[in-house]
């Protein structure tokens, strides 16, 4: 994610508008970016946000026990962990 700032007065503000723009790309390793102005951006409501993050954590969670699980097989149940 960027964040880009087109002051008022500026060619960029009189071509695109000012103020401050979003740029986002659409997956990790993507070379294309989408912009955004500030207006077109809603943020997640707490209730919203807990989620996502609670669901995040649940997924890494999983990803560990199922590591620790390979772990085990490799090293015949013998770990440090």
């Amino acid at each position: 994610m960027g964040l880009y700032c087109y002051p008022n007065g500026t060619e960029l503000a009189e071509q695109f508008g000012g103020g401050w723009r979003y740029a986002l790309m659409s997956r990790k390793n993507s070379d294309e970016l989408f912009h955004f102005q500030e207006s077109q951006i809603k943020p997640l409501s707490p209730q919203e946000l807990l989620s996502e993050i609670t669901a995040e954590i649940e997924f890494y969670q999983q990803q560990i026990n199922i590591l620790k699980q390979q772990l085990a097989v490799v090293t015949g149940g013998f770990t440090n962990a």
